[in-house]
């Protein structure tokens, strides 16, 4: 059992409990709750909070030798009473422990022999400072402490072909790739090997072999070969929405615009009133394929892992059961036996189903305001240049209305100028015309997105769908103008 497999198993297992490692005399423990590292602690000197502090140089020797005396008067925590000295602020304090953790769980990753325990149960709290930390990107940098021979010893066959995972726990984990590994992932398809892949990288073998090392550590690759047209077609979803995950990770100001602990908020409490086809945003009608991207979609959306900011720490179960219900309609609905019997009980339960007029039109009433002020907040947005969140705020009010036209196509313009979205972009725009089939303006557009793709005849076809429609507008004609010249 190698660290980041039993750290990875703790994590998707979402165990509670404390991992006790020693070696000799030494020992580390690391304290998990339903998954998360909250903790850690080790039985050497120069492991404790005041000699990290002191190495570190956050405190002087004085300081340390002062707030130890109170330690020993009072019994009181070294942290609490260099906070109460002036010593470290409150901010400054958490920064440090969070530091002081994971160098502890970071000096496991040299271990070369030892042994662990596992202890489920409660923790210990009188031991412990809970500090949320990405188990993810705890591996990558534990990873780069390894040495060369012991990763290669760990790598499977040449010959090997890989595949992604298509685990939404372990593909969109709070975990930042670097270029390198991006690149490596990007190539993932079940259909080459290691060797090929070395080939094709374009990093040389050695950074390829240590980007595929971290990929199989965190699990977001796995050994496989993929023959059918569908899982090929499922792969490539895979892996656009991982690089779409990496884009945001980029953006730090997007990702926190893009989910909003409001709208986490306003989805857990949709849950109650929604159907499995409501949860997922599909019609009725999805094809398999269909309900498959919008499972990853959303999973990637509502990971539990992704959210480790400190005013998302009340969220955590809510998360978990959003997690969790956009499974359990994904794994209803992508099964035809279990999907047929899931429509012969929503049928059902609309025969049974008796609503009063009143309270119905009332909710009506309701929703459309609700949609309009979620549109409107996601023209804000838009106007801003924030497409990420103008493209959630168009997607709740299409939720809410899913008869509004204009939300559906303002969705795929916010989509349009997001990386790699631009698949998801044309299905929008298109769906859009086909609710309002009279709007010359959404045929205009789907024709200049056909046009920024190269899609050249396409474009031509559109906009002079669009010129039929309108055929006095001098933007339709200067824009068939360009793309014939």
């Amino acid at each position: 059992m190698t660290l980041p497999w039993l750290f990875q198993d703790l994590r998707k297992e979402k165990e509670t409990g404390t991992v006790v490692f020693s070696r000799d005399t030494e020992v580390i423990k690391v304290f998990f709750k339903n998954g998360d590292i909250l903790f850690s602690s080790s039985n050497l000197d120069e492991d404790r909070l005041g000699e990290f502090l002191m190495r570190t140089g956050k405190i002087t020797s004085a300081q340390f030798e002062k707030s130890s005396e109170v330690v020993i008067k009072t019994g009181k925590k070294l942290g609490a009473v260099l906070f109460e000295m002036g010593s470290l602020t409150a901010k400054d304090l958490v920064a440090q422990v969070k530091l002081q953790v994971k160098e502890i769980i970071l000096k496991l990753f040299s271990w070369r022999d030892g042994h662990y325990q596992f202890d489920g149960g409660p923790l210990p709290v009188s031991e412990i400072v809970p500090i949320h930390m990405s188990t993810g990107d705890l591996i990558i940098e534990g990873i780069h402490t390894l040495d060369w021979k012991g990763v290669r010893k760990s790598l499977p066959s040449i010959m090997t072909i890989l595949r992604p995972s298509t685990d939404p726990s372990l593909l969109f984990q709070s975990v930042h790739l670097d270029q390198d590994q991006q690149s490596v992932f990007s190539l993932l398809d079940g259909c080459k090997s290691i060797q090929e892949l070395c080939v094709l990288s374009g990093i040389g073998d050695f950074n390829t072999l240590k980007a595929i090392y971290t990929l199989l550590t965190l699990r977001m690759a796995e050994a496989g070969e993929i023959k059918t047209e569908e899982g090929k077609i499922v792969c490539e979803v895979v892996r656009e929405t991982v690089a779409a995950k990496e884009n945001i990770a980029r953006e730090p100001a997007a990702a926190a615009i893009s989910v909003t602990k409001k709208m986490l908020q306003r989805a857990f409490e949709s849950l109650e009133h929604q159907n499995h086809y409501e949860v997922l945003e599909v019609g009725h009608g999805a094809a398999h394929l269909e309900i498959k991207k919008a499972y990853f979609h959303l999973a990637k959306r509502y990971h539990p892992d992704r959210h480790f900011e400190p005013e998302m720490s009340d969220m955590k179960e809510k998360l978990e059961a959003l997690f969790t219900r956009i499974h359990d309609a994904y794994a209803t609905l992508s099964t035809p036996p279990s999907r047929d019997q899931y429509n012969i009980d929503l049928a059902s339960e609309a025969r049974v189903r008796v609503r009063a007029e009143r309270g119905h039109s009332k909710k009506s009433v309701n929703n459309k305001e609700a949609a309009l002020a979620q549109f409107n907040e996601g023209m804000k947005q838009f106007s801003q240049g924030n497409f990420w969140g103008a493209e959630v705020a168009f997607e709740w009010a299409t939720r809410i209305d899913p008869g509004n036209a204009d939300a559906v196509f303002h969705r795929g313009l916010a989509l349009a100028r997001i990386p790699r979205r631009g698949h998801d972009a044309e299905e929008h725009i298109v769906q859009a015309t086909e609710m309002a089939p009279e709007k010359s303006e959404y045929h205009l557009e789907l024709g200049n997105f056909y046009a920024r793709s190269g899609l050249k005849a396409k474009a031509l076809t559109t906009y002079q769908k669009a010129l039929r429609l309108d055929p006095n507008s001098d933007k339709i004609k200067k824009a068939i103008q360009k793309i014939s010249g």
